[in-house]
């Protein structure tokens, strides 16, 4: 009897011991599901930051996006247990299988619409459509959120024969969301619709024009922007204009760039970056040296130079114009012996401290990535991709095919 009382007792203890270990796979299964979106969130953060940089390794940038990626997969997969349903339900291979406006109308439900930008580069087959057509049949739809979607994909971003719709946006008559007013304008215009775009009231006709006009090789482009940035006196426009500046071989702009700094400097580090070539360094220096600057400029300078300064003693001189200039942490005189240094290799230009030259920067920008260095790119392209490029930032999968097409182009 107390045998068989044992045995119920045995078997019993065993139960609740499977029961226990089922519910701890479980628990773990689903900590592990939360792991995964912890991931997703923390990477994703983490990319973000370093697209905002301009300039970095495209190694990394692969390895970011590979692990979210891999990340999303697994979610995706488990969408019954995920604590967070990115995809509405759908694994990647639903996603694989979906049309253009299908994928379209999940991911604009979305508030996650970098994760669909990324997963769109790999997910989603070549389009198949006329641009013009399907652009249009969107347009009357009132569906053109969609295509701005799309238009992270370069693909997109060419729409033939629209002269006349680019007619009445320039009359005002027609209303566009402001990526497809440059996607518009980032085509091949004749000189009076570009006379119209440079002298419109509309900032955005205005920038792309002007961009039309760099990934052109527009030798009187300078002139061109400085006109505008003379006449306009909102501050964001005026550092987009600084930006394209930079990539632009003139020295006039040194002084506009510096005084703009000091009025603005939450644009400091974002205009600077752009200024890549090396006469642009005593500019960089210079605003190192300024208190309101300075920790801006430097973050410029390691865009620029991938060269951190040696520390210096926190110092305040009062120039005879009573101007504060504050050296604190950052020896001034140790960037301009990096400075002088870089102007002796070979190259005019310098960017995530490579030298190379803006005519051909594959032969040193090829292992480099993000905005700075598409923009830096961009001419060397046809039209339309180049401002593309110019307006849009790649994944790395994206960017290497072009990187690697080029190569074999050139």
């Amino acid at each position: 009897m107390k045998a068989k009382i044992s045995l119920q007792i045995a078997n019993k203890t065993l139960l609740w011991q499977v029961g226990r270990l089922g519910l701890i796979n479980m628990f773990a299964a689903v900590s592990k599901l939360k792991q995964h979106q912890q991931r997703v969130t923390t990477l994703m953060a983490h990319r973000e930051k370093l697209l905002a940089s301009g300039a970095y390794s495209l190694a990394r940038q692969k390895v970011l996006e590979h692990q979210v990626l891999n990340h999303l997969y697994v979610l995706a997969s488990l969408k019954q247990q995920s604590p967070c349903d990115y995809f509405n339900g759908n694994s990647f291979n639903d996603l694989a299988e979906l049309s253009c406006d299908d994928f379209c109308e999940i991911a604009l439900a979305s508030d996650q619409h970098a994760i669909f930008a990324l997963c769109a580069t790999r997910l989603m087959a070549a389009s198949e459509q006329d641009n013009s057509d399907y652009f249009l049949a969107l347009k009357k739809q009132q569906a053109l959120p969609v295509y701005t979607l799309l238009s992270q994909q370069l693909r997109y971003w060419t729409i033939p024969e629209q002269k006349a719709l680019r007619a009445t946006v320039l009359e005002g008559k027609e209303s566009l969301p402001q990526q497809l007013k440059t996607i518009l304008f980032s085509q091949p215009l004749n000189d009076a619709e570009l006379q119209q775009a440079l002298a419109h009231a509309d900032f955005t006709l205005v920038y792309a024009a002007l961009v039309n006009c760099y990934c052109q090789g527009d030798n009187s482009l300078s002139d061109k922007v400085f006109k505008v940035f003379s006449s306009t006196s909102e501050p964001s426009q005026k550092a987009q204009l600084l930006q394209l500046a930079g990539l632009l071989d003139d020295s006039r702009w040194h002084e506009p760039c510096a005084l703009f700094c000091k009025a603005h400097p939450e644009f400091c580090q974002t205009v600077l970056s752009h200024f890549v070539y090396k006469s642009a360094l005593v500019l960089v220096i210079e605003l190192m040296g300024v208190a309101q600057t300075q920790q801006a400029a430097y973050q410029a300078w390691l865009t620029l130079t991938d060269r951190p300064l040696a520390k210096a003693e926190a110092l305040t001189l009062v120039s005879t114009q009573n101007q504060h200039h504050v050296q604190a942490g950052i020896n001034l005189h140790d960037a301009e012996h990096v400075r002088q240094a870089l102007a002796l290799s070979k190259g005019e230009c310098v960017l995530k401290g490579v030298s190379f030259t803006k005519a051909q920067p594959e032969q040193g920008l090829a292992e480099l990535a993000g905005e700075i260095v598409q923009r830096v790119f961009a001419p060397q392209f046809e039209l339309t991709l180049a401002c593309g490029l110019y307006h849009t930032q790649q994944t790395a999968v994206q960017w290497q095919k072009l990187i690697a097409g080029a190569k074999h182009a050139a």
